[in-house]
């Protein structure tokens, strides 16, 4: 086998490990230390094949992360190197910010969990000033 190969397949078994945007590959094969050549073959068949997709990655990770809001998960996914554009998108797609902070809130004072604690948690979980003021009023 030859460099290529075995520097592609471990690249390859570490994108079906772990999902992951286009950012987080690049700085897994900057690690790697491979030849010049190798990096913009693997990072394009990668894409090409969807093993890389920040959209597709915005999305899923917004609809894993209900508990959180807009503004944290906008962070979180610019911190991994998304696009604003792809952020925007699948916010657009994920359950509404509002509704979201309804249930939590709603939950924690089945809880016994008094108003501003409540309004605290939220704030914290980055969920705008509106959808807080919304759910406890």
């Amino acid at each position: 086998m030859s460099g290529y190969d075995e520097a592609r397949e471990k690249f390859f078994s570490f994108l079906l490990r772990k999902t992951c945007t286009r950012k987080q590959a690049e700085e897994y094969l900057n690690r790697q230390k491979l030849p010049e050549g190798y990096y913009d073959a693997m990072m394009n068949e990668a894409e090409e094949t969807g093993l890389i997709d920040d959209l597709t990655y915005a999305k899923l990770f917004a609809e894993g992360h209900l508990s959180w809001g807009n503004a944290k998960i906008s962070y979180e996914l610019g911190m991994r190197g998304v696009s604003r554009n792809d952020i925007e998108t699948a916010l657009d797609e994920a359950e509404d910010e509002e509704k979201r902070a309804a249930e939590l809130a709603e939950a924690w004072r089945k809880s016994g969990i008094e108003e501003r604690k409540i309004t605290a948690r939220l704030i914290s979980r980055g969920f705008a000033n509106r959808a807080v003021r919304s759910v406890t009023e």
